[in-house]
């Protein structure tokens, strides 16, 4: 894909769902008075934002895997954290033994079949280090219906993207949104949204949304996902409470 194709995409995917939450915005807050508006049509709005937000951090990420996959790499041309994130499916194989076929007899123990998957998961490597290399974006880019600052955080460290590329003053927003979303979606929310607290992280998530369409094409441009040292990409610091 070509770097404005890239562009475009982002542009215009984000395009549509901002242009929807502003429909929404006008149909379900008419009234010039934020203490007028209805409870319903705040929470109608807010789980649509966290829809959106998610919908779009996804499509912007997968768009990023697909611009490396294109490239056809190897193991050795890429950072080590987009070759973990093509070996995700085979450390879940080695966790669980999900989608493996043990050798050996059905008598086998629980030591012998752990042992079996460790020597399937090393000769799997063995073979991903020496072929081009693919990262499948349903499941490196996984938002785990979760999207929040945990999972943008380990999204960004998983495909190699400095977390220092990404204001932190987004984060509260991020977790407002979510928080949000899943008491109502659980029930646990019912009471009124407050007003300016709606409006302040409706707008840091647009804003966000916007900021990740120009991160993932600067990632793309100046291609942040080859080797470099790796203090460029620091261990994920754990957030200081607030």
């Amino acid at each position: 894909m070509k770097l404005s194709d890239l562009r475009l995409e982002l542009e215009e995917d984000l395009s549509w769902r901002l242009d929807e939450l502003r429909h929404l915005r006008n149909e379900l807050l008419a009234n010039p008075d934020p203490e007028s508006w209805p409870v319903s049509a705040l929470r109608a709005i807010l789980v649509m934002q966290y829809a959106h937000l998610e919908g779009f951090a996804r499509h912007a990420f997968s768009l990023y895997i697909d611009a490396i996959n294109a490239k056809g790499l190897k193991a050795i041309e890429l950072k080590p954290h987009l070759f973990a994130a093509a070996c995700i499916a085979e450390f879940e194989a080695l966790r669980t033994g999900a989608g493996q076929s043990d050798e050996g007899s059905a008598d086998d123990g629980i030591l012998t079949r752990r042992a079996v998957r460790q020597v399937n998961f090393v000769q799997r490597v063995r073979e991903l280090n020496e072929a081009t290399i693919t990262i499948d974006p349903q499941v490196a880019a996984s938002m785990e219906m979760n999207f929040g600052t945990d999972v943008l955080r380990r999204t960004l460290y998983r495909l190699g993207i400095p977390e220092s590329e990404v204001s932190r003053s987004y984060f509260h927003s991020l977790e407002f949104v979510r928080r949000t979303r899943n008491d109502i979606a659980h029930g646990s929310r019912k009471s009124r949204i407050d007003v300016r607290l709606f409006n302040v992280h409706r707008r840091k998530c647009e804003q966000f949304m916007n900021d990740l369409a120009r991160l993932i094409t600067s990632a793309v441009s100046r291609e942040w996902f080859r080797p470099f040292p790796m203090q460029g990409i620091p261990e994920p610091r754990t957030p200081v409470e607030a």
